[in-house]
């Protein structure tokens, strides 16, 4: 993934998942995520994991700013 992609990446979990995500819990964030590469055999190998990962810091990132 390049860099420029990797930054749309990072916006669209922000403006499109994230909204969603913040009042979801963590297995339910992964049950989605897991259901979804079921679906779909194009998905590679591992994005799943790496979208999760970047879900949460995103979530947790904006908990804590709204929290102080």
């Amino acid at each position: 993934m390049t860099i420029e992609e990797e930054k749309e990446l990072r916006q669209k979990i922000t403006d499109i998942i994230l909204p969603l995500a913040m009042n979801m819990t963590e297995d339910q964030i992964r049950n989605i995520i897991m259901s979804v590469e079921k679906d779909n055999d194009n998905i590679q190998k591992g994005f799943g994991a790496m979208l999760f990962e970047q879900i949460m810091v995103q979530k947790n990132n904006r908990i804590r700013r709204n929290f102080f």
